[in-house]
C-alpha cells in the first residue's frame, strides 16, 4: 500500500476551526443543539468540534455516541467490532438539533445508519451533518451541512484519519492507494 497525500494536522485544525465557525454561525444560540459522534471514528472529532464550538459560543455543548452496529447494511460482511461504544445521548432528542459528526463521509451508509439509530431513541427537530473529510463516491443521496477537507478520491483508496483529541498535532489524515 502507498500513501498518496497527507494531510497534517495544521490543516486538519483550520479545517475544525472552519466547522466550528460554520456551525455557531447556523445555532448561535446553542439551545437544544447535539454533537453526536458515530462511533468510533467520529468521536475524537466530536469532541475536537466540541471544544472548538464551547470557545465560540461561551458555553459548553452536550455530546452524544451513536453506535450503528445493528442498523448496517452490511452486517454479515462486517460482523460488530468489539471496541464500539454503546449509543448514549447526552439529552432526550425530542425536540433538539442533532449533529451528527463523522471523520469520513464515503458512500452516505454510515449516515444512513446513524440517522436510523437516532431514530430508534426520539424524534429530533433537526439532524444535520458534519463530517472532516468528504472524499466523495456517494451511493445514496447523502450531504454533509459542514465539511471540512474535500478529496477526491477513487472508491478503491483508502482514507485512515488519526484524530488525538488529547494531543492534536499529532493528527492526521492519509489516502492511500490500493
Amino acid at each position: 500500500m502507498l500513501v498518496k497525500k497527507t494531510i497534517e494536522s495544521a490543516e486538519i485544525a483550520a479545517a475544525i476551526d472552519s466547522m466550528a465557525d460554520a456551525i455557531a454561525a447556523a445555532h448561535p444560540k446553542p439551545d437544544n443543539l447535539v454533537l453526536a459522534g458515530i462511533a468510533n471514528g467520529g468521536i475524537p472529532l466530536c469532541s475536537l468540534l466540541e471544544t472548538a464550538l464551547s470557545q465560540r459560543l461561551g458555553s459548553s455543548i452536550p455530546k452524544a455516541v451513536i453506535d450503528i452496529s445493528f442498523h448496517r447494511d452490511d452486517i454479515g460482511q462486517h460482523p460488530i467490532t468489539k471496541d464500539v461504544q454503546a449509543t448514549q445521548m447526552a439529552t432526550d432528542p425530542e425536540d433538539s438539533t442533532i449533529i451528527l459528526v463523522d471523520d469520513v463521509l464515503f458512500s452516505g451508509r454510515t449516515v444512513r445508519a446513524a440517522i436510523a439509530e437516532v431514530l430508534t431513541i426520539g424524534r429530533p427537530y433537526q439532524v444535520e451533518l458534519a463530517v472532516l473529510v468528504d472524499r466523495g463516491n456517494r451511493r445514496l443521496p447523502i450531504a454533509a451541512n459542514y465539511t471540512g477537507i474535500v478529496e477526491d478520491t477513487t472508491p478503491e483508496q483508502k482514507v485512515e484519519v488519526t484524530l488525538d483529541p488529547a494531543n492534536p498535532r499529532s493528527s492526521k489524515i492519509e489516502i492511500i492507494e490500493p
